[in-house]
């Protein structure tokens, strides 16, 4: 008794689900069929304009429920054009023009990818002097001659030299663990100073 109350339950959810979907699929298929309809319309030739106009607009005014927008550009394209033409002459019809690609084509599917952003320029030296020599301006790809030690090292590596030192001489003045702590914390409040 109480699985049977169940199963109906379960029974008339799944139906009424199914049929408050069934409107809206309907709608994008009147929707896609009419538009075949009206392309149907433009590539027949001894179709009169105004049909096709009124094709177009009807379907903008109608069908766009859950059409993309590729479609609803097309069509509003094409009524924008057939609403100049006449029923003796539509004038001189041109399909959209493509936009400009977002990427190149590709040329092969083994080749990779093309290099759409160029690399980054090196800002020049502090002195604001820039350098006569193209590959000492290439972003630190290739390292100049000129370049010393001091300039190569990371950020903060004076900062840390001094702290390793201080920290050294420190270990070898202690005798006992609670000096070697000492000098731990001495040390990481000197290389938080650093950063």
């Amino acid at each position: 008794m109480f699985y049977d109350v169940r199963f109906r339950t379960l029974l008339c959810l799944a139906a009424a689900s199914v049929t408050a979907c069934g409107a809206s699929i309907n709608a994008v298929y009147e929707g896609d069929v009419r538009f075949e309809h009206c392309m149907a319309l433009d590539s027949l030739a001894d179709v009169k304009p105004t049909l096709r106009r009124a094709c177009w607009d009807e379907w903008l005014q109608f069908c766009t429920f859950g059409q993309t927008r590729d479609r609803v550009e097309y069509a509003t394209l094409r009524a924008r054009q057939l609403s100049h033409a006449s029923d003796f002459d539509e004038g001189e019809w041109t399909p959209p023009s493509s936009r400009a690609p977002a990427v190149p084509e590709p040329t092969s599917a083994l080749a990779p990818p093309p290099r759409l952003l160029t690399a980054d320029v090196a800002a020049p030296a502090a002195t604001g002097e820039a350098h006569a020599d193209p590959a000492a301006n290439d972003g630190g790809a290739a390292a100049s001659a000129s370049n010393t030690a001091e300039e190569v090292a990371p950020p903060g590596a004076k900062c840390s030299a001094s702290c390793q030192t201080d920290w050294k001489e420190c270990q070898d003045d202690c005798k006992s663990a609670a000096c070697e702590k000492g000098c731990s914390g001495k040390y990481t409040r000197c290389m938080r100073r650093c950063f």
